[in-house]
């Protein structure tokens, strides 16, 4: 409860990189995300090479900062038949692979922020992203320039309901 009630969006970043290893683990805990009837209509791709990172950027203002990864996150179209209920599925199951993400980050006392505010077609021909991948979300991910902190949260009672909404 302690990592899920403390994460934060972070923006700003050190110039130290990612180990291999964390990497591989932030990985590993998106691809352990939930999805609907277990298709896995995801794929994701990792930058991390600096200047394909800025190149990136450039197509994302949504990417604030400079992360030392970012994470493409894509509804794969070739894991299901293609209509807008699935669409839509997908890209549920490709947000609930970002906060896996977001909170693997945080374990690992990593900053990370996710975004939807992105240029596609440039970034899926800088990729080489075949035409079956949609990019939905992009998460930027490096080691905190400042101390993270959450941002305050609306009280429960003004949210929650239980039974019924009166």
């Amino acid at each position: 409860m302690r990592i899920i009630q403390t994460r934060s969006v972070v923006r700003e970043y050190t110039d130290q990189p990612i180990t291999d290893a964390d990497v591989q683990a932030l990985l590993t805990a998106t691809a352990a995300a939930p999805t609907a009837s277990n298709r896995q209509a995801w794929a994701f791709i990792a930058v991390r090479e600096p200047q394909l990172l800025l190149s990136v950027r450039a197509f994302a203002p949504g990417v604030i900062g400079t992360p030392a990864l970012l994470l493409i996150a894509c509804l794969d179209h070739s894991r299901y038949a293609d209509n807008e209920a699935r669409r839509r599925e997908g890209q549920l199951c490709v947000a609930m692979a970002v906060q896996n993400f977001l909170l693997a980050a945080h374990t690992l006392g990593l900053g990370a922020c996710p975004a939807s505010s992105f240029l596609p077609d440039p970034i899926r021909l800088l990729l080489d992203m075949p035409d079956h991948l949609q990019p939905v979300l992009l998460a930027a991910a490096g080691h905190p320039a400042h101390t993270p902190h959450p941002s305050p949260r609306r009280d429960l009672d003004e949210v929650i309901r239980h039974d019924r909404y009166t």
